[in-house]
């Protein structure tokens, strides 16, 4: 059975959001929903990778928050679907430039609100992922959802942003590695790092500070090519094309 797409929904107008929500529910695509009025919460519990799609509208009262709020999310993820809802349509520009999937006027249509879920779940099972034995049965990890990697006596464990799985068989980093992108990081022979949620690199200490808390070691000798991968990153998310 698939897991449900995680949505947001950012919306002051209940009926509004009463309305998007029932779209949501009709589409028959299984999705869990969290409405926000306050864009400070709805921050508070963003986190890259959290949802699948957000939900914004753009104007807030007479404030165009919702602008503001796509662009404070895009800050900490290049990835999630945004989409749009507005009673005007001057803002489309904006839309583009924070890679917005989709723009809707108000009152949405129930069949442009399935569009937006068919493509929210087409992009998530299209994902790059890593299958791994995980606990006997074989799992597919997205990589978008994986912080590092870390090598335990014959384990790995796999650190992601819901949790910590455990590889049930003899498997090395080397392995793993393989399969991976540049986005990820061999930094340490005990670890792989995902840069898109490296926070801080510590050069004196030589460790990446990742966006739960978690510490990721760097051996002496692969610091320079760290610093250069954290600040390709750095430069990569300024100009707004993400990892």
């Amino acid at each position: 059975m698939e897991t449900p797409l995680d949505i947001t929904v950012y919306e002051d107008n209940l009926e509004d959001a009463q309305w998007l929500i029932r779209c949501i529910t009709d589409s028959g695509i299984p999705a869990e929903c969290n409405a926000f009025s306050s864009g400070e919460a709805l921050l508070e519990s963003f986190s890259a990778g959290r949802y699948d799609l957000v939900f914004l509208d753009i104007y807030m009262g007479e404030i165009q928050q919702g602008i503001d709020i796509a662009a404070k999310i895009r800050e900490t993820d290049t990835a999630v679907t945004l989409a749009f809802t507005t009673t005007s349509t001057e803002h489309t520009l904006e839309s583009y430039r924070l890679k917005a999937y989709a723009y809707l006027e108000k009152p949405v249509r129930p069949a442009d609100v399935r569009e937006v879920l068919e493509q929210a779940l087409n992009k998530r099972r299209n994902a790059p992922s890593v299958k791994l034995l995980i606990e006997g049965t074989y799992k597919v990890i997205p990589l978008d959802s994986i912080l590092y990697f870390e090598q335990k006596n014959h384990a790995v464990l796999v650190n992601t942003l819901t949790g910590v799985l455990r590889t049930s068989q003899t498997v090395k980093l080397n392995d793993i590695e393989s399969q991976l992108p540049d986005s990820f990081l061999r930094c340490h022979h005990s670890y792989i790092a995902n840069l898109r949620y490296v926070k801080e690199l510590d050069q004196e200490l030589r460790i990446l500070l990742m966006q739960n808390g978690d510490t990721v070691y760097i051996r002496r000798p692969s610091l320079s090519k760290a610093v250069k991968a954290y600040e390709s990153r750095l430069f990569a998310a300024a100009r707004g094309g993400g990892l």
